[in-house]
């Protein structure tokens, strides 16, 4: 299990994240908390944020603090703690983002609770596509993903089927997609969460940080992600060229997989994924396309 932010971490990231330095007397004054208490959680932020103390005073570098990232043509929330990013973006209007450093009820596919620890990147965009767009984000989101964590990383990634970013065989990011449709349009919510300078409770997980062996600037990982999200349209014109750079960084192609399904578990060899982003499968009995919304579970059993 990872360890639940305090209610003084995130006080303090909220007071840091409006200003550019705060000095320490200040910060004790406003926290009600003494100055060696307020050291140790400074120390403690710093692991995870690139924070800094220096004659006195505290600040939080802007490349790594959302509420100073400005996009262009969006409309930015960001909360140091929500329920979760998914459903506060439901009560915005399409082209918001929605970033928290903390979410208490995080989810990923099929309602599993996702594990959002201090340090990571936790964030929601809702935008109004076209359906043609609409059907074909399953398969660019994680490639979006892995071009944002390439650029900042000089690293390679992969995508463990339907949606998973991973590092070596070890998850670093997880992509939810929801969606409704408003007349002859698609509004799409599409969930991000990405390890970047936290650390993740699990062992199969993995972040930026201990990748790259420093603490990345989160926002040049968000101003990647959110100018290939604005351009889905544009990319959604070539959906061959985004078959082809997903099934070239699919890391599940040619693995034996054991798929959780409602009607059962489906066994067999990966083949391929069609232009519909579902996975074909060789089994016993035949040919098998399993639709990313019916695979509760994939693992890997060769």
């Amino acid at each position: 299990m990872s360890e639940q932010p305090g209610i003084a971490e995130l006080l303090l990231l909220d007071l840091l994240s409006a200003r550019r330095s705060v000095g320490l007397n200040e910060l004790s004054g406003e926290l009600g908390l003494e100055g060696e208490e307020v050291l140790r959680l400074v120390e403690k932020l710093s692991r995870n944020y690139i924070i800094r103390l220096e004659g006195g005073k505290v600040s939080w570098f802007n490349g790594d603090n959302p509420r100073a990232f400005k996009p262009w043509g969006w409309m930015l929330q960001y909360k140091v703690v929500t329920g979760s990013t998914m459903t506060a973006a439901r009560h915005l209007n399409p082209w918001s983002i929605v970033v928290a450093e903390y979410q208490l009820a995080g989810r990923g596919r099929f309602g599993k609770s996702w594990v959002s620890s201090l340090g990571g990147l936790w964030v929601t965009y809702k935008l109004r596509v076209s359906p043609r767009a609409a059907s074909i984000s399953s398969l660019a989101v994680p490639l979006y993903v892995i071009e944002s964590l390439e650029k900042v990383s000089n690293n390679t990634f992969n995508v463990k089927w339907p949606n998973d970013i991973t590092f070596k065989g070890r998850k670093v990011s997880g992509v939810l997609l929801e969606a409704e449709s408003i007349g002859e349009d698609i509004v799409l919510y599409v969930g991000v969460g990405i390890n970047v300078n936290n650390d993740p409770p699990l062992p199969t997980a993995e972040s930026l940080k201990n990748v790259t062996g420093e603490l990345v600037p989160r926002n040049k990982v968000l101003s990647v992600l959110t100018s290939l999200i604005s351009r889905i349209e544009h990319y959604a014109r070539r959906p061959e060229t985004i078959m082809h750079k997903y099934t070239s960084r699919l890391e599940t192609l040619g693995r034996r997989v054991e798929a959780e399904t409602e009607e059962g578990t489906v066994e067999g060899v990966v083949e391929d994924v069609d232009e519909q982003g579902r996975l074909v499968l060789k089994t016993y009995r035949g040919e098998v396309r399993l639709e990313p919304y019916r695979a509760r579970n994939v693992r890997y059993v060769d």
